[in-house]
């Protein structure tokens, strides 16, 4: 590691997608020694690696338009000024490794600055060499869905997004699974493939692999076992934000056939798994 890092002490969840991470942001942003940046998903890193476009200036003004809503009549002052000089920040150029630093200005006292981009797990190993490299600590939380389940509300969501959720009361499971295909819905369910690049991108203390059904099932070890991750104190955290569904997926039945169609998919993620020595959830089958 250099030995004046450029990062300090960086806390990355890489997804993977619909597993579960926007819970655990709503949950580890309220605690005092973690600490987000005004934007949930950065991208900084994938960006730089894969996708310049993400983060061009057309495309940061873009998102920039709602980071400056507000109501006049419910607002705070205050808040209101420390929101305008983050977008400033986030407008600022280049993008680089000072201007992502720059994005964490209300830091405080937090140990932690966390960004929670499921495109990160699409890194290249070389990326998270270089980005364990660059950071004085370093963790890295991936949490896994079963297959099936994450991939159909991928698609529920993504559609949704999209304003064409009408979609799937048409489809049939062909066309999902040809939609599916066509997307990069496979590409974010290859656990095995995000996870040798991840163990090989970085020591094996800095990363934490687990399992979303453990949001359902155990959700206050879940979190306090990321809390010893991190090395940071255990917080006390109300039922009512435990058990709450944050950015749930439109619910639509899973047409007949589809299931069929993605299991070789499915059982090949789960059979790497297994070879990797993870036991899994009973639900996976």
């Amino acid at each position: 590691m250099n030995e004046q890092p450029i990062f300090d002490q960086v806390f990355l969840s890489v997804g993977a997608m619909k597993a579960g991470t926007t819970w655990l942001y709503d949950v580890m942003s309220r605690h005092p020694d973690v600490h987000f940046s005004h934007e949930k998903e950065i991208h900084y890193f994938y960006a730089q690696a894969l996708r310049p476009g993400l983060l061009s200036d057309r495309a940061r003004m873009r998102r920039a338009k709602g980071y400056l809503a507000f109501d006049p009549e419910v607002s705070h002052v205050q808040v209101l000024q420390k929101r305008v000089r983050w977008v400033a920040n986030w407008l600022n150029g280049p993008v680089d490794d000072a201007w992502f630093n720059e994005l964490f200005l209300h830091r405080g006292q937090a140990r932690w600055v966390a960004d929670f981009s499921n495109l990160n797990a699409l890194l290249p190993s070389e990326t998270w060499r270089d980005i364990h490299a660059r950071s004085r600590r370093l963790r890295v939380l991936y949490t896994l869905r079963e297959p099936i389940d994450r991939l159909w509300s991928h698609v529920r969501f993504h559609l949704k997004v999209q304003g064409r959720s009408h979609l799937l009361d048409g489809w049939h499971a062909d066309e999902i699974f040809a939609h599916i295909q066509e997307g990069d819905y496979l590409e974010h369910t290859n656990y095995v493939a995000a996870i040798t690049r991840l163990r090989s991108g970085m020591p094996q203390d800095c990363l934490m692999i687990d399992f979303f059904d453990r949001i359902g099932h155990d959700p206050r070890g879940f979190v306090a076992d990321i809390e010893q991750f991190l090395d940071i104190a255990p917080q006390t955290l109300p039922d009512n934000i435990v058990s709450r569904v944050v950015n749930p997926s439109p619910p639509h039945p899973m047409p007949e056939g589809l299931a069929e169609r993605l299991e070789p998919f499915v059982s090949a993620q789960r059979d790497g798994l297994r070879a990797m020595g993870f036991t899994l959830p009973q639900s996976w089958g």
